[in-house]
């Protein structure tokens, strides 16, 4: 497994494939293996990276730096050091939202963007999931979060939470695996931390793609309970993406609900991205 240093913190990675590079972001409590289908479909055709963003999987766990500047650099700086160019960023929520910043500084640096479920302060506001990140906003949960080891069942129904229909059919192994993710010590340590700094991913609720920006790709599960797909389908009205999908029985993790037709809408974007 291959290791990046960001300032002394090591952020794991996986890399397969040769060709016009992929690189695959992950959302507030998971890791880089939610994408494990994705990326051994797409190494076939395509240089693809999976990142452990710092605080989750099996990169380092910090005691501070959860800010969403201090991510987007860390994202900055990994796509600088490997010589990433024309890259086609694939995020979930936090991902999604972290591929969008990126691309606002730097369009001319990314092909394309598959936006899953994109987290914003709009699509986070309404739900269970935004009252919780607004309650421990105001409390120094993060001092506590990383002593904090959630047990198994309530694990279990953190996961559940993030399934629609058809991902509650997942085989037991692999919703066990999500399960024992989130029941890992130090797991709440960057989700409670980050939560005081989402609301600065209010700008995306405002921004219009400018002529010339890297085509965008948004998927949304219908029966997403983490974040907003009705908020979620506002933010399509300015985001303008040239391809809106949404998948009416799944929840947040579409990647794992319906894993090939996340691959080929990537497979597709690309593509289309480089024929225009």
């Amino acid at each position: 497994m291959p290791e990046f240093d960001y300032h002394g913190v090591s952020v794991a990675y996986d890399h397969a494939g040769s060709g016009d590079p992929i690189l695959f972001l992950h959302n507030i409590g998971g890791d880089r293996r939610i994408w494990e289908h994705q990326t051994r479909a797409l190494a076939a055709t395509n240089s693809v990276y999976a990142l452990d963003l710092f605080g989750y999987g099996d990169s380092d766990s910090p005691t501070g730096g959860y800010t969403v500047e201090n991510y987007v650099r860390m994202l900055a700086e990994f796509i600088e050091a490997h010589g990433l160019t024309d890259v086609t960023l694939v995020g979930n929520c936090f991902g999604s939202a972290l591929s969008l910043l990126y691309a606002r500084r730097n369009p001319q640096n990314v092909r394309a963007l598959v936006l899953c479920s994109p987290l914003t302060a709009a699509t986070l506001r309404p739900t269970p999931t935004g009252w919780t990140a607004r309650a421990a906003a105001t409390i120094p949960l993060h001092s506590l979060a990383g002593a904090i080891r959630l047990p198994g069942l309530a694990a279990g129904l953190v996961v559940r939470e993030q399934l629609g229909p058809r991902g509650r059919g997942m085989s037991a192994s692999t919703f066990a695996g999500l399960r024992d993710r989130w029941s890992e010590p130090r797991r709440l340590l960057a989700p409670a931390a980050i939560a005081r700094d989402l609301p600065s991913l209010a700008v995306l609720d405002d921004f219009r793609p400018f002529p010339g920006f890297p085509p965008i790709t948004t998927i949304w599960g219908a029966k997403n309970h983490i974040l907003s797909a009705a908020a979620g389908a506002r933010l399509n009205a300015t985001l303008r993406p040239t391809r809106a999908i949404e998948l009416p029985d799944c929840g947040h993790l579409v990647m794992l609900e319906e894993p090939e037709t996340v691959t080929g809408a990537i497979r597709s974007a690309t593509r289309t991205a480089l024929a225009g």
